[in-house]
């Protein structure tokens, strides 16, 4: 289900962002749309392309793949399926208070990382 969010004006100023094509420019803003209120998703590339880029020839697993080289999003597995988490989505959205938590898993820490309380 795709959710309102929103966009900051600078978005289109980040010169990060600028290194990516612009079809993997337009395509990021659209996963905080089917992000949930943790910024995360589900990794299927085709079930994406129908939602956000229904009416173009443009395969959505390369624009994934280039978002992710560039830090605009993670992907991993847990138990077999597949997931996106965009990890600056909270510094970016606040979600409606009336969104539903996370039913996707936090992707998990490297273990050479360590953990500070």
């Amino acid at each position: 289900m795709a959710r309102a969010r929103n966009i900051k004006p600078g978005f289109y100023k980040n010169a990060d962002l600028a290194e990516c094509s612009v079809w993997a420019r337009l395509l990021f803003p659209g996963l905080w749309m089917l992000a949930d209120r943790e910024g995360r998703l589900f990794d299927r590339p085709k079930q994406i392309k129908g939602e956000l880029l229904p009416y173009d020839a443009q395969d959505v697993e390369p624009l994934l793949r280039e978002l992710e080289r560039h830090g605009f999003l993670q992907r991993y597995e847990i138990d077999g399926l597949r997931f996106i988490q965009i990890p600056t989505f909270k510094e970016h959205q606040s979600p409606h208070y009336s969104e539903k938590p996370s039913v996707i898993k936090p992707p998990k820490l490297p273990e050479n990382v360590a953990h500070t309380s």
